[in-house]
């Protein structure tokens, strides 16, 4: 009869315990799926050697999950396609004073990029973070 009643509480609390997991695992995947972003302006210095380029959303859908991760992944190491199929790393930082609107800076082997270019921006995730 215990036996009995440690399997039914057993199972009825098994789904409350794994929710928290299946949040996570959720969230995580929506981190890794890339967003399409435009670049509204791109400034490259040769000392020291890097581009930064200023963007938001290509897609008004995306406008919230993108300002959630810009505040979740701000001073991260992120990956951007720039149509190429090569995915290069960049680091992210969020704009305070511009809502919705994200920086990147691209080391010196990026490739270059021109105001209004389109490019997909990756959340890595947490496992491979720098």
């Amino acid at each position: 009869m215990r036996i009995k009643l440690w399997l039914v509480a057993l199972c009825a609390a098994t789904p409350l315990c794994l929710a928290p997991y299946g949040a996570a695992r959720q969230a995580a995947s929506a981190d890794a799926s890339p967003i399409a972003c435009r670049a509204l302006e791109v400034h490259a210095s040769a000392n020291p050697s890097v581009t930064i380029v200023v963007f938001h959303q290509q897609d008004k859908n995306d406008q919230a999950r993108l300002a959630s991760l810009l505040r979740a992944h701000s001073g991260d190491r992120m990956e951007i396609d720039t149509g190429d199929g090569r995915w290069n790393g960049a680091t992210l930082f969020r704009l305070k004073s511009c809502f919705g609107r994200g920086l990147l800076l691209l080391p010196p082997d990026a490739p270059m990029m021109n105001d209004g270019a389109t490019f997909l921006l990756r959340f890595q995730p947490a496992s491979t973070k720098n």
